[in-house]
């Protein structure tokens, strides 16, 4: 995994004045102790990089002078401005410039790392950065950056609930997708004292890009100056430029220096709070064979009459389980028999037929009332929470009395598969800070919930830093396995995939059987990763070799699908009306802006007659009667050549 070297967001602290130009203000920087000893003596190398979502809505911050460091923070007085007038933010920036507001960031952007143009050269060759179509490298080592012919444009003017929204809540970059669109044009003109935004493609994998404005004769770029590793990739790079002159510029563009990104191996982290030094192989089995006897010891009793055994134990010491400790406090089943028409989630508990609504019932979460306020316990369950006790798990994570969550069962109906409650239920504890393990016996492997944009997979902990920097297709097909020389002809353009993007990939699939598992096995025979969406069915049996993975009951049909907007790219292989739904919903998902708008691809090796050419007729008759943005059709490939599609990618992002 690759990192630039950076700081977090600083955030304002004082509105210092104002002027005809616009807002000055202090903001305060937290430093880390590491951050400080690498740039000590060369600050002059410090580069504010703006929040990109500011510069999205034409908002400009500019450092009027070098940052003061303390032991542990930095101060950097900035100038905040609405640099693109037609978007209409100036009334409204002296609400949201205020205390608090997250403006960027620093990083730091040595000389002794950066490339130069015989370095950058060899990285394009070599495919292990991808950079836009008509670029440019000079004799200095800027990487000279041209924008794709499109322009980002609001339908009507932001009101300031949206311009506050976009600035500070956690979401405001979705909204703010949803709000701008896209314009295709045949040249960008930037006219004189304005400006605006638009976008190229590019692929950043183990490098960071620094955008420099050297000449304002084809334009000025706005702070947001650092392209990171693995969040620039790509068809919507957003650039913004403003004119200063009192001439229309033409297709602006902007130099750019290519710098050595930060390898970073962050510490693994296990269901009992210690990382390990043994192997990635042996931890997992060892980690689930322990953790296992620990839930068969604490689970042990008999279960008498009652229905209820949702065993609850909490422990401030977890690394003492597998050894026989104790926890502190456990709990296993209610001492008054419990109603079992109130249902295990307890969703609708109390308007069961028949239940009597002054029926006592107890849980275990009571045992949380005993903890310290700070004291980040570990909390085991044998069942996935259900409404009650995830209500009472979170008001404990608010007071910082829970830290971890380790879970054995998924639901005691639906056996490994998670509910869409559930799937809300991860992300609040993703928001409260609680981790969450699944002691998944299915798999026989202890996984850990993980975070990649809105969307969470379980994967081992060894495994979490590839999972979350990889650069993921989504392919979709039928359980009906593909014949011998169609699974060919799938390796070969899985193989071309890691030739264009590098192995830093992963294959994404509804992890059924048939060719999604002939996917899953070509895929792992190249050494790439493989993700699976598990949906809950009677007729087939999931594959169990993904490396990273999510499960859905079969009510969460349609929200699953929504798991896949982690990939940048879609590719549907011969399927049946399940493909049919997929290619609907991801059609859909780039009209409504849900996800970003980027390369389709509809592929079929069989050689028996192209299976895509009624829905080849059928979109471009949409197309025709304005039922279907032209634009989608440009973005589609229909082929049964895998050599065409590393072709159509560089072609269809512009790429160079």
């Amino acid at each position: 995994m690759y990192a630039t070297p950076e700081t977090g967001d600083g955030w304002i602290t004082a509105l210092v004045g104002t002027d005809e130009e616009g807002f000055r203000v202090e903001a305060r920087f937290a430093i880390s102790p590491r951050f400080r000893a690498l740039v000590k003596g060369r600050e002059s190398d410090l580069v504010f990089a703006a929040r990109s979502r500011l510069a999205r809505i034409g908002i400009n911050i500019c450092p009027l002078d070098e940052p003061l460091f303390d032991a542990d923070h930095c101060t950097l007085e900035l100038q905040v401005v609405s640099a693109i007038h037609s978007f209409g933010i100036a009334e409204h920036l002296q609400h949201i410039v205020v205390p608090g507001l997250r403006v960027g960031r620093l990083v730091f952007c040595p000389q002794d790392n950066r490339l130069d143009s015989a370095a950058i050269h060899g990285l394009i060759q070599g495919n292990e950065i991808q950079v836009p179509a008509g670029f440019s490298v000079d004799s200095n080592g800027y990487l000279i950056l041209r924008p794709q012919r499109q322009l980002f444009r609001f339908l009507q003017p932001l009101t300031l609930e949206q311009i506050t929204a976009i600035a500070t809540h956690a979401d405001g970059k979705d909204l703010l997708n949803r709000l701008q669109i896209r314009e295709v044009v045949d040249h960008i003109a930037l006219p004189p004292n304005d400006g605006l935004v638009t976008a190229c493609s590019m692929f950043l994998h183990r490098h960071y890009v620094v955008l420099r404005n050297l000449d304002d004769a084809l334009g000025f770029h706005l702070q947001a100056t650092v392209l990171d590793p693995v969040s620039t990739r790509g068809t919507n790079v957003y650039l913004e430029f403003i004119n200063r002159s009192e001439q229309l510029i033409i297709n602006p563009s902007v130099a750019a220096s290519v710098h050595d990104a930060i390898p970073v191996t962050p510490s693994r982290r296990y269901w009992h709070g210690r990382a390990s030094t043994s192997s990635a192989a042996a931890e997992s089995g060892n980690d689930y064979a322990q953790l296992a006897e620990v839930f068969d010891r604490l689970e042990a009793g008999p279960l008498e009459d009652r229905y209820s055994h949702r065993m609850m134990a909490v422990t401030q010491h977890p690394e003492t389980l597998p050894g026989g400790g104790r926890p502190e406090r456990i709990w296993t089943r209610p001492q008054e028999p419990h109603d079992p028409r109130g249902g295990t989630d307890l969703a609708a508990g109390l308007v069961a037929e028949g239940l009597k609504l002054d029926t006592r019932t107890e849980f275990g979460t009571a045992i949380l009332e005993d903890l310290a306020d700070g004291a980040r316990a570990t909390l085991l369950l044998g069942y996935f929470p259900n409404l009650i006790e995830h209500t009472e798990i979170c008001a404990a994570a608010l007071r910082q009395r829970i830290g971890r969550i380790v879970f054995r069962r998924a639901s005691f109906e639906h056996g490994h598969f998670l509910s869409a409650r559930d799937h809300g239920r991860l992300a609040d504890y993703e928001g409260l800070g609680i981790e969450v393990f699944w002691c998944n016996d299915a798999r026989a492997q202890v996984v850990r919930h993980v975070f990649r944009g809105l969307r969470g997979y379980f994967t081992s902990p060894e495994q979490v830093d590839r999972f979350r920097s990889s650069l993921v297709f989504a392919i979709y097909g039928s359980i009906k396995p593909l014949d011998e020389a169609s699974a060919l002809q799938i390796e070969r353009l899985l193989a071309n995939l890691k030739g264009l993007f590098g192995s830093d990939i992963s294959i994404l699939t509804g992890g059924g059987p048939g060719a999604m598992l002939q996917v899953t096995e070509a895929a792992h025979r190249l050494g790439l990763l493989v993700g699976s969406s598990y949906i809950e069915t009677l007729d087939q049996k999931p594959n169990q070799s993904a490396d990273y993975y999510q499960t859905f009951q079969a009510r969460s049909r349609q929200s699953r699908q929504r798991w896949f907007e982690i990939a940048s790219f879609h590719i549907f292989l011969s399927g049946g009306v399940g493909t049919l739904e997929e290619i609907g919903l991801t059609l859909t998902d780039m009209k409504l802006g849900v996800i970003e708008a980027g390369p389709i691809v509809f592929f079929d090796g069989s050689g028996e007659g192209f299976y895509w050419e009624g829905l080849r007729t059928q979109l471009a008759r949409m197309a025709t009667q304005g039922r279907l943005p032209s634009w989608v059709l440009d973005n589609i490939l229909m082929t049964a050549d895998p050599d065409a599609i590393p072709r159509f990618y560089k072609q269809t992002l512009r790429l160079g």
